[in-house]
């Protein structure tokens, strides 16, 4: 096989540039959907060659040479760690940076990022560097899905990694993902990412509690009608809820008890363990903080088991039943992965 792409080799170490384009071209469609294309030329030297060709496109400028040697190194990395590896160790990361920098072609960009940020030891390096604002900035930004997906994706693999958290924290990632929570298209994938971030040891659970609408969002998702984004959404809220009693408070006052007790009957099976360890750890959290009723006047109640007019503790009874009655009796009468990662 390799006869058949030694001309193509022999080319890319020529000076002609009209050639060489038209080289990385035809390199670029050949290892589109061939993985044994992209073995062998893996095995036989082409991606140095490559790189030098794509930094000649950095120093001419050239836009559409650049998108295309980028998108050649993307197909040659596509379900092959070796020759990521050797993009690595031959310097791809800062020609990267200098794309983002001086390109107009980001959708080139984070393909190549989404590629190589699936390597452990790739991961801390591209977590320090100009990627992951650049990651951010897409998708904040970017009206391309397809560019969208490949920066969400980079940036699930770069959240794996305990070393990136920090930043990805302080460059504003939760509000980036933000506006996208409740957006079907990209619910499950955003949902992933926040497990990975609430996952690491390291991760502040008071940023996704100050962020203003982030767990009133991911509560919502719960009253969606695809199971696993239920089951994710529980997942999420059961990892930021346990031993943090302010996040209990918020996730309560979104009202989750009815959607819970259905997922906990109808979700997936993980979805249901999820949403009973949820009612499980609220209901802890009542039996350790009941509610204190103030009085005035003459029956005035005293804190932590005073004289408590019957009257008036009757009536309190009497309405909490009333709530709770319906929102579980009306649930009850219709009773019938934690993260995929890439």
């Amino acid at each position: 096989m390799f006869e058949s792409y030694e001309d193509l080799l022999t080319i890319l170490t020529m000076e002609d540039e009209k050639k060489k384009l038209k080289a990385v071209e035809q390199i670029r469609l050949l290892t589109k959907e061939d993985e044994e294309a992209r073995i062998v030329m893996g095995e036989n030297g082409f991606v140095e060659p490559l790189l030098h060709f794509f930094e000649s496109t950095m120093h001419q400028r050239n836009i559409v040479a650049q998108e295309s040697a980028a998108m050649a190194l993307f197909n040659l990395s596509v379900n092959n760690n070796r020759n990521k590896e050797m993009m690595l160790q031959a310097g791809v990361l800062p020609l990267l940076e200098d794309m983002i920098r001086n390109s107009g072609s980001p959708g080139a960009v984070a393909a190549l990022y989404l590629n190589l940020s699936c390597l452990e030891q790739a991961k801390p390096i591209i977590g320090s560097s100009e990627a992951v604002p650049f990651l951010i900035r897409v998708l904040e930004d970017s009206a391309n899905l397809e560019c969208k997906s490949d920066a969400l994706h980079a940036l699930f693999h770069l959240s794996t990694c305990h070393s990136n958290i920090s930043r990805l924290v302080s460059l504003g990632i939760l509000n980036a993902l933000l506006p996208l929570v409740n957006d079907i298209t990209w619910t499950e994938k955003v949902l992933a990412v926040f497990i990975s971030l609430v996952l690491d040891e390291g991760f502040p659970k008071d940023e996704i509690v100050s962020t203003h609408g982030l767990i009133g969002s991911i509560s919502s998702v719960l009253d969606f009608t695809e199971e696993i984004v239920q089951e994710q959404a529980a997942a999420c809220l059961l990892i930021l809820c346990t031993k943090n009693e302010k996040c209990i408070q918020m996730v309560l006052q979104e009202g989750v008890i009815p959607s819970l007790v259905s997922i906990s009957a109808n979700g997936t099976e993980r979805g249901k363990q999820m949403a009973q360890k949820l009612l499980m750890l609220f209901r802890e959290q009542r039996h350790r903080d009941p509610p204190t009723v103030y009085c005035g006047g003459p029956q005035e109640c005293e804190i932590g088991g005073g004289r408590v007019d019957a009257k008036v503790k009757s009536l309190t009874k009497q309405a909490s039943r009333r709530k709770m009655g319906r929102a579980w009796s009306s649930l009850w009468r219709n009773k019938s992965f934690l993260v995929n990662q890439c």
